[in-house]
């Protein structure tokens, strides 16, 4: 148990540091806003027009309504067989993470990329969509790993999770929406807010699968 908080701590720690490195440099425009040009540049030139329509519906899967949606099924599936501290968890997890990235837009203001596919307003660092996937995929994955005793299972959860968050953080910059800064940002965001819930969270009993 000792070794997994430590593990637990590190990882905090290294995402918060993540975060304030991309804060830093956007706040301060060092060398990691020429990466952010670069990396704009390049999604131009690969935009497909079959893979398109794939990417838009991939990041709405994240976007307010389909992480709305996302967010009942889950609770409902965790009120249903009474896991409520865990639903409190998932809970804390997903609003948090959306009053961290909200403050954080409007304490920065940093506009959007110019040549973006959709129109989207608001501010643009960090990712709210890369903070959401994030903070909700590892909540999930903190709750069910805690449910079972399969370490491959375990894996596949941990990996779906992280899977799922740099996937959306690459439909932003796919369209257009984001700097590169702003996805690694809210990636950063959302890991070392759920972590740190975790890491003062009552662990709930477990129940073998």
């Amino acid at each position: 148990m000792r070794k997994k908080r430590g593990i637990l701590w590190f990882v905090n720690l290294a995402a918060l540091m993540l975060f304030l490195v991309m804060l830093f440099t956007v706040l301060n425009d060092v060398w990691l806003i020429d990466v952010d040009a670069y990396v704009n540049r390049y999604m131009h030139q690969i935009r497909l027009v079959w893979l398109t329509p794939l990417v838009h519906l991939l990041t709405d899967m994240n976007g307010f309504v389909g992480a709305a949606l996302f967010s009942a099924v889950v609770i409902a599936f965790f009120l249903g067989r009474r896991w409520y501290r865990e639903t409190g968890f998932f809970l804390l997890a997903t609003l948090g993470a959306t009053m961290l990235f909200a403050g954080v837009k409007y304490m920065v203001a940093r506009a959007r990329p110019e040549a973006a596919m959709i129109e989207v307003g608001g501010y643009s660092f960090p990712s709210g969509h890369t903070t959401m996937a994030t903070a909700m995929a590892f909540a999930l994955y903190f709750t069910l790993s805690q449910k079972c005793s399969n370490g491959w299972f375990k894996s596949l959860l941990f990996f779906t999770a992280l899977g799922w968050s740099v996937l959306i953080a690459l439909t932003r910059l796919y369209l257009g929406v984001h700097w590169f800064t702003d996805v690694v940002g809210g990636f950063g965001l959302g890991l070392w807010w759920v972590t740190l819930i975790r890491l003062f969270w009552k662990e709930p009993d477990k129940i073998r699968v």
